[in-house]
């Protein structure tokens, strides 16, 4: 019963891999999407672009299916991937 649920959360997930990477090239700034570890996006983000790229990502994120509950997104920021994680 679990697979078909595990499915849709991986299939949303791509669908928000590919608008997040279409935005960034749009917006044309120097952040680049990074990698993908399970429920986890690492995109690497100049100092001078926290303010608008982060925002932008989580939106995407959580716009990436429209369900009847929202999609519950944060973020972490960190020099490195453990920081972010710390």
């Amino acid at each position: 019963m679990n697979a078909g649920i595990q499915g849709l959360a991986a299939d949303i997930f791509k669908v928000a891999l590919v608008r997040i990477d279409a935005a960034l090239t749009e917006a044309g700034v120097a952040s680049r999407l990074v990698l993908q570890v399970h429920d986890e996006v690492l995109v690497e983000v100049p100092t001078g672009e926290k303010e608008s790229v982060g925002p932008m990502v989580l939106d995407l994120m959580r716009g990436a299916a429209d369900l009847a509950v929202p999609l519950e997104v944060n973020a972490a920021w960190g020099a490195t991937w453990a920081d972010a994680k710390g």
